[in-house]
């Protein structure tokens, strides 16, 4: 019962990584239709500025989210005006592949810059918070579990209750039409592209303070999970984008219980597939079609 409690605190701390990613993936494909597998990158970036922030500045978690919104905000703002409003009405590949290449291109400068090594990265919080019938919780696990529990809860408040949200749902609802009601469409994809970098960045920063490490290539695997969480929740919904994220954490850390740790990254692909196959929509989606 004990391994249980601690798995499930484990599960929440990943899964709200996973779902900060998931809603990156998200907002763009809300109001693009677009799946931007540069989101990794961002993520990996975001834990950079950390990285130099706190090896050349100060060690401040709360200056390091800042810098790193600011990051992720900026870097898909440049992204998305230099490159993927180009290609707006290309085909669905041919956006798709735009997005690995920058993802590409992102990975391979920093590590030309920075180096190919993994850096140890300041945790801020060490010490124990309690522990309870073997249970223990950091007070690393439960700070960034009330930051991300924050940021998510703003998100929504932005999304639904302020008239730039209901552009943003406008527009991932009939793109022309918004267009129609005076809505500038352009302005409303660039937010939510930007948004997007925002929130993939700030995970970047939760996941190198969480597992204390930074390194070039560290946001593939958790853009590819989060995706699979984002699939797995509903890749056209929020909240259910947000629900595959923490779902798809406390399973994979029950996995690795069950099975072993070598099965960690597995286990996101295959819960990836079933529901592909069972639910393509995801739990919360809806069934869209896409002509590629």
């Amino acid at each position: 019962m004990t391994m249980f409690f601690q798995q499930l605190v484990n599960g929440i701390t990943q899964g709200g990584l996973y779902a900060l990613l998931a809603i990156a993936y998200s907002l763009v494909y809300g109001v693009m239709g677009l799946v931007n597998f540069s989101t990794g990158s961002i993520y990996m970036l975001g834990a950079m500025s950390s990285w130099l922030v706190c090896k050349y500045i100060i060690e401040s978690f709360w200056l390091s989210v800042l810098i790193s919104f600011g990051v992720g905000f900026v870097v898909a703002f440049v992204l998305e005006k230099i490159a993927f409003s180009a290609i707006r009405g290309a085909t669905r590949i041919a956006s798709l592949i735009c997005t690995i290449g920058f993802s590409q291109f992102i990975n391979e400068a920093v590590a030309l810059i920075f180096g190919k090594a993994t850096q140890g990265m300041s945790t801020f919080f060490d010490q124990e918070l309690f522990a309870f019938l073997g249970v223990h919780i950091s007070v690393m696990q439960a700070v960034l579990v009330v930051t991300v529990i924050i940021i998510l809860v703003a998100l929504q408040f932005f999304v639904y209750r302020t008239r730039i949200g209901l552009a943003i749902r406008t527009v991932s609802m009939d793109e022309k039409t918004a267009g129609l009601m005076g809505i500038n469409v352009n302005r409303t994809i660039s937010i939510a592209f930007s948004l997007s970098g925002a929130c993939a960045a700030i995970a970047g920063l939760m996941g190198a303070v969480y597992y204390r490490s930074f390194s070039a290539y560290m946001g593939w695997m958790p853009g590819i999970k989060s995706f699979s969480a984002a699939v797995f929740g509903g890749l056209s919904s929020m909240p259910g984008a947000i629900l595959g994220g923490y779902l798809m954490g406390i399973i994979e850390n029950f996995g690795v219980q069950v099975f072993s740790t070598g099965y960690r990254d597995v286990i996101s692909f295959i819960v990836m597939i079933v529901f592909l196959l069972v639910r393509p929509q995801g739990i919360l989606g809806s069934k869209k079609k896409v002509k590629l």
